[in-house]
């Protein structure tokens, strides 16, 4: 019989019923753990949300499905045990998307989505349909547009949708979440005029027409926050219901936690929810910049909270996004000679925060999609290392590193500086599913470089893997079949885009489980099935290391569980 350290079998079947209950033995299957030690097991026992064994010896109770006898066994220990037989089928550990926008996708799979659009016109149709049953003067809000997929590549101006809707106000933010497209109503109400300023970091985009300087109805970066004041936002109990709604979708890929970055609202809607006990999803959150100081004051460092709800660092944007052309590069983009994106944070004020935040024992998680903003960020975490001895959290216990979000290209000048720094490359794989082909029209040659995921893994940095839903897709396995490919979700190119990129389905795996509890500082507790680990998992029909890497993005969990408790199974049942 293995031993386990603070687990007694005798104690445990000396229980009363209603102690035992959490015990559950799963067998018989194709247990991939993600522990260096021991990367395949047969059988798992979980006690209560815990992992105790996931071995391939004898189980607590001298339990072995393969042994003789084990039927006996099994009718004996009926009452103490739940057993599960897996049969033959895979397990892995719970899948974590370590940067995602929870709230704001959780609302957003309720408005208008214009991802299917391919065209401006396109765009149009569907949203005469998202607009029936509005009421007089009631904002339409939609979604996912992207002018790099449509026909003419050009954007798209406040007097398309004033055709349609002369009275009725209109905001639609791009799929990278960058851009807002809104009609002559809705600027009228945000009083936006040809003679309105940019605010800093952003662009208030305007034409010449007639001799008369005028806004065109696309709002880049913080120009868009001058909506905020205009819209009337969700009621609180509508954005916790959709974020309820959406955590069962989110089971129904596998996914068991989230890294999210969101206003400061959006932290107290999840506490919330996690008092009321409807939080269906380990949460670390990133708290926005603007809030250091109140951190400060009140001392918070890294990890406050639980493990279902903790603070996992600081969030702060350098620059805008490739979509948007508003990526800070340090050269122009093609055919572009004055445009070298926004600078949405000055280099000198990202390494203060970072700084400032490092002393505090919290790392920053900084947006930087450019190679000069990745530039900027490196400075600072550089500055931060030669004061405090590290970059990352001081005092963090694992140490957590700061985090570059989404890495998107970078600069071959920068890659030494990267690789001594190692910081934690949060990256999204699925974006170059949609990207590939913008990237190579306004970066050009120094795509070779963009999503360069092996050459980050290759320098040192921990890898973890999101979405950036709802910019792109939540199934955890695109991004694994993106990152495993460097397709399209058409399996397109053959060869794949810069295919010296791509990395093993382990190392992928690895990104969306070993790889986020590192960047969160909880290695020994989330990320593997080894013992003494949070029993968060998923079953699959099919083992992910075996199949065709084109059919990753494919698969689909029949269950997942999260502190061993099932929170989905598919409709054929365990």
């Amino acid at each position: 019989m293995s031993a386990i350290a603070s687990f007694s079998d005798a104690a445990l079947v000396g229980r009363p019923h209603s102690a035992r209950a959490g015990l559950k033995y799963f067998f018989n299957g194709n247990i991939i753990t993600m522990n260096p030690r021991q990367p395949r097991a047969p059988h798992m026992m979980v006690s209560g949300d815990t992992v105790v064994f996931c071995d391939d010896g004898p189980a607590p109770f001298g339990l072995d499905y393969r042994a003789t006898g084990f039927s006996a066994r099994k009718r004996e220990l009926s009452g103490d045990v739940e057993f599960h037989d897996l049969r033959g089928r895979t397990v892995i550990p719970g899948l974590v998307d370590a940067h995602i926008h929870i709230v704001w996708w959780a609302f957003n799979l309720k408005r208008v989505d214009l991802a299917p659009a391919r065209s401006e016109e396109g765009a149009l149709e569907i949203l005469k349909a998202g607009a029936k049953g509005l009421k007089p003067g009631e904002w339409l809000i939609g979604h996912g547009w992207t002018h790099n997929l449509w026909e003419k590549r050009t954007l798209p101006t406040r007097w398309s949708l004033d055709s349609l809707f002369p009275e009725t106000p209109v905001a639609l933010s791009s799929k990278c979440g960058h851009l807002q497209w809104v009609n002559t109503v809705a600027v009228a109400r945000a009083g936006i005029t040809g003679s309105t300023p940019d605010p800093h970091g952003g662009e208030i985009e305007k034409v010449n027409r007639n001799g008369v300087l005028e806004p065109t109805g696309i709002l880049k970066e913080t120009a868009g926050e001058l909506l905020d004041t205009v819209i009337v936002p969700p009621s609180d109990s509508t954005r916790r219901e959709a974020v309820v709604e959406a955590t069962a979708y989110a089971h129904s890929l596998g996914i068991t936690g989230m890294h999210t970055p969101e206003p400061i609202e959006y932290y107290e809607d999840l506490q919330v929810l996690h008092g009321d006990g409807r939080l269906g999803l380990r949460i670390n959150f990133l708290i926005p910049v603007a809030f250091l100081d109140d951190l400060a004051d009140l001392r918070i460092r890294h990890g406050v909270g639980d493990e279902m709800l903790r603070i996992a660092g600081v969030k702060l944007f350098s620059d805008g996004s490739l979509g948007g052309r508003t990526a800070l590069m340090y050269d122009p983009y093609e055919n572009e000679p004055t445009n070298y994106g926004i600078c949405v944070t000055e280099a000198e004020e990202i390494a203060e925060k970072t700084l400032k935040a490092n002393r505090l024992g919290l790392a920053m998680a900084i947006h930087a999609i450019g190679d000069k903003a990745i530039g900027n960020v490196l400075s600072a975490y550089e500055r931060s290392a030669l004061e405090l001895g590290a970059s990352g959290g001081a005092g963090t216990n694992p140490f957590v590193r700061n985090r570059i979000e989404h890495l998107q290209v970078v600069s071959p000048q920068d890659w030494d500086r990267i690789r001594k720094l190692k910081p934690v490359a949060s990256m999204q794989p699925v974006h170059l599913c949609a990207d590939m082909g913008p990237a190579d029209s306004y970066w050009g040659a120094r795509s070779r470089y963009a999503y360069a995921i092996k050459t980050a893994m290759d320098a040192g940095c921990p890898l973890a893997f999101g979405s950036d839903a709802p910019v792109e897709p939540v199934n955890p396995f695109y991004g694994l079949y993106a990152a495993v490919t460097r397709q399209d979700l058409e399996r397109k190119p053959a060869q794949g885009w810069y295919p010296e990129e791509r990395i093993s389905v382990e190392d992928a795996l690895a990104a969306y489980t070993t790889g986020p509890a590192l960047a969160s500082g909880q290695p020994t507790r989330v990320g593997d099935l080894s013992a003494g680990k949070l029993a968060d998992f998923v079953v699959l029909n099919e083992d992910p290391l075996s199949v065709p890497p084109g059919d990753l993005k494919d698969m689909k969990p029949s269950a997942t569980y999260l502190g061993g408790q099932m929170v989905y199974q598919d409709q054929t049942g365990e």
